[in-house]
């Protein structure tokens, strides 16, 4: 069985729930405590791992933040939560337990575990990784996973065509935008993919779910409801709370990764 990482907490200057938070590779004190691990948890020696937490909601099951390991197999088992991750160092091996199958993530690459999938995860060398876990207290993990298999998020852009306005109140031209979810749990309210879109401005608004990114392509401002600005990159990894207020500003092309979960 995998165990939900421990996690540490920040101290935050404001509530988290209306906070724009921009995420760290490398955040300060990283490392310096281990995890509390044990035994039971793995197959070979207990290896070394350090969790930060950027962001929890325990009452949804929502827990954002980097982690690393060393080499390590897990005790093979259901995944007892969906989880995406975006790696920044190393590469992951999760086997397939009824198959055998081995599948492989670089870094560089997103991907997705689903609940309940039967896996192990062989770890060899050095990994370290953004999370973004959807764990509600209240929800068993399923017979049967969405997906037999760990899922990739398109890298490229999304070709399905959304309306803006789906997602934004566009202030000015209309954008071109398109959305490719790449998975979605068994109740459809944890999603993950691709999304892109042409230059465009937003009014404030808030936000409808709590959402992580990696921006892949372009620049992007977001303005909260207190005036400040918050300025990402290419590579720039950030999360959004649902409900936070704020506004988006783009000059050009944007393409990112999400993981994205919708409260009740």
């Amino acid at each position: 069985m995998i165990i939900r990482l421990p996690k540490q907490v920040l101290p935050m200057s404001e509530p988290l729930q209306t906070r724009i938070i921009k995420l760290s590779t490398a955040p300060t004190g990283f490392g310096d405590v281990a995890d509390e691990l044990e035994p039971e948890m793995f197959t070979t020696p207990m290896p070394v791992q350090h969790s930060h937490s950027d962001y929890e909601d325990d009452d949804i099951g929502l827990y954002v933040g980097v982690w690393d390991t060393n080499d390590m197999h897990e005790t093979p088992g259901p995944y007892a939560m969906d989880e995406f991750m975006w790696l920044i160092e190393g590469q992951a091996v999760i086997k397939n337990c009824t198959t055998g199958k081995l599948e492989t993530v670089h870094a560089g690459e997103a991907f997705v575990i689903p609940k309940g999938y039967e896996c192990q995860w062989q770890q060899q060398g050095y990994l370290r990784k953004f999370y973004v876990i959807s764990e509600h207290p209240d929800e068993a993990i399923p017979a049967a996973p969405t997906v037999e298999g760990i899922v990739k998020p398109h890298a490229n852009a999304a070709q399905s065509p959304i309306n803006a306005h789906e997602l934004f109140n566009i202030e000015g031209p209309l954008p071109t935008q398109h959305q490719d979810i790449s998975y979605r749990n068994e109740n459809g309210k944890f999603t993950s993919g691709t999304f892109d879109s042409t230059a465009f401005t937003s009014n404030n608004q808030a936000f409808a779910a709590n959402q992580f990114v990696y921006l892949l392509q372009g620049t992007l401002t977001l303005t909260d409801e207190h005036g400040q600005t918050h300025t990402f990159n290419k590579d720039d990894a950030f999360f959004i709370p649902q409900g936070t207020v704020c506004a988006w500003q783009c000059s050009d092309y944007i393409r990112f990764n999400f993981a994205r979960l919708q409260a009740s």
